[in-house]
């Protein structure tokens, strides 16, 4: 039997250990917003709106926004626009405690005034590795939206820590069913045991003397 017990202790030992990592929460991600050159103040608003729906989905305990990052790093998201390098974005990451860190600059190259084609470069900097990845944008702005799902795929999708936690309930329906698993287990082998030991040592049934 107790060669059954320890097992089943493994297991819910374990599964409670999920649940503590599952529910936990922390910053994983902080968006700096971008710089728009050669556009109205309100596209540039629009199109920062637009950046940041690549981070709809998340849980909102991962990811600051630009106000919340500038309210915590806002003279290093300055020197951000005046040079996107990675010394700029990593001090960005200590100051906001982010794993990665997000930002663009992009400027209007279009010629017909009537026409917006957004060029520029779209950033991931990973803290850890201390190295950042360049996304680069050239479309129109009436495709943007298609532009933001692709950039949504390969720069936020791509992290595996924005993978959606297990929810409280589906960690306990976990636990639950190892629990009752144990139980079933334990209650076999207890019968098992009991009908051995029930007669004598030679299998017959006891008798008094």
């Amino acid at each position: 039997m107790k060669n059954i017990i320890k097992p089943i202790s493994i297991l819910l030992i374990h599964a409670m250990a999920i649940a503590q990592l599952t529910t936990g929460k922390s910053t994983v991600l902080a968006f700096a917003g971008i710089q728009v050159e050669n556009v109205e103040p309100w596209m540039e608003e629009e199109l920062q709106k637009k950046m940041e729906s690549i981070f709809d989905g998340l849980e909102p305990e991962m990811i600051l926004l630009p106000l919340s990052v500038r309210s915590q790093a806002s003279e290093q998201v300055d020197s951000l626009f005046s040079d996107m390098n990675d010394a700029t974005f990593q001090r960005i990451a200590d100051e906001t405690g982010a794993k990665y860190v997000f930002s663009g600059q992009f400027k209007n190259v279009s010629p017909d005034e009537k026409r917006i084609m957004i060029q520029g470069d779209f950033y991931r900097y990973n803290a850890i590795l201390k190295s950042s990845f360049r996304y680069e944008v050239l479309k129109y702005y009436e495709r943007m939206n298609d532009e933001t799902k692709v950039i949504k795929t390969q720069l936020v999708d791509s992290i595996p820590a924005t993978a959606k936690p297990a929810s409280l309930r589906q960690v306990a329906m976990v636990f639950g069913s190892i629990l009752l698993v144990g139980i079933l287990f334990m209650s076999i082998t207890g019968t098992k045991v009991w009908g051995e030991g029930s007669g004598g040592s030679d299998g017959s049934p006891p008798t008094e003397t």
